[in-house]
């Protein structure tokens, strides 16, 4: 994504286009399944910021509605784009029980029937679906 529409992007959200605040939406953007904090820095280690300036602009861009935050049943935050959500506002994950890797899965239907209780937040679509077991790698290396 050029640095332009980044800056457009953030300019529309009401939020100002530091250098930070640009990388970080630029790698959450561009990276293929969500990322946790800790990967964020990680990822952006040679550049000026600190880790709590990169959690600060993740919070930020949330608030804004351009990231999306979820927590998998791990003690783990991650971030991923609104942007590119297969035209779904969420979207299933699997996160594997082994390894800790994390992939999106397609858009697909749920019909819950009987959810006495929940269906105001079903029908608001706050839920969030998520498959955990043993991804390809963990399941050749036990000899599944």
């Amino acid at each position: 994504m050029n640095s332009s529409l980044l800056r457009q992007t953030l300019h529309a959200a009401n939020l100002r286009a530091t250098a930070a605040r640009m990388a970080v939406l630029e790698l959450v953007r561009n990276a293929s399944t969500p990322l946790s904090h800790g990967e964020i820095a990680e990822l952006l280690r040679d550049g000026p910021w600190n880790r709590t300036t990169l959690y600060r602009n993740l919070i930020d861009l949330e608030k804004a509605g351009l990231v999306r935050r979820t927590q998998l049943g791990e003690p783990v935050w991650r971030f991923e784009s609104t942007a590119k959500e297969h035209g779904v506002r969420s979207h299933p994950h699997f996160l594997c029980s082994a390894c800790g890797k994390m992939v999106c899965l397609p858009e697909m239907t749920l019909r819950l029937e009987g959810a006495r209780g929940c269906r105001k937040a079903i029908g608001q679509g706050n839920i969030e679906v998520q498959v955990r077991g043993l991804c390809d790698a963990c399941m050749g290396k036990r000899g599944i």
